[in-house]
């Protein structure tokens, strides 16, 4: 959601803004209007909801769609049963932690995974890779006679390491 600038792209907050409110029963959104009229002046005491919004300063905004995120997903939460951690993954990552070899560009590097998943597996690096690099991955678990061999796709890439997404599902590991 970040430009170049580190600055983060208003549309985009206006846009998610309004997708969260769209999921607010009718109370939810007085109660958000109420508290939006009372931090303003007076003057905007007749403004509806959006135009309220559209009104504060691009980082009130900023901090607004952070606290109305996390509201809507301990919402869902309580919805699902799940009152502490939100995984919104179709495969649930486990950790991990086991040797892996990527090759890259006819290079092969040895890493260790973090987490993996039928679907993925986050690997421990500081290589410089990025978002959508086809890779091939060998993962060598132990107690399993065999590696495992399977292309995959980067995308993920923070400080920390990689997040990739295989090109097929893997079996229970």
């Amino acid at each position: 959601m970040a430009n170049n600038n580190g600055r983060f792209n208003i549309y985009e907050v206006n846009s998610l803004l309004f997708q969260i409110i769209s999921f607010m029963s009718e109370a939810e959104r007085r109660k958000l209007q109420a508290v939006l009229i009372a931090k303003l002046s007076d003057e905007r005491n007749g403004k509806d909801l959006s135009s309220l919004i559209t009104g504060i300063s691009e980082e009130k905004r900023c901090e607004l769609l952070e606290r109305l995120t996390n509201w809507y997903h301990s919402k869902i939460l309580k919805l699902r049963g799940h009152p502490n951690r939100l995984e919104l993954r179709g495969y649930p990552r486990k950790p991990f932690a086991t040797p892996v070899e990527l090759s890259k560009n006819g290079f092969t590097f040895m890493f260790m995974t973090k987490n993996i998943s039928n679907s993925g597996v986050f690997i421990q690096t500081d290589f410089s890779f990025h978002i959508d690099q086809q890779i091939e991955v060998i993962l060598s678990p132990p107690k399993i006679e065999e590696d495992i061999s399977v292309g995959g796709r980067i995308v993920r890439v923070d400080s920390r390491g990689i997040g990739v997404k295989f090109d097929e599902l893997l079996s229970d590991l």
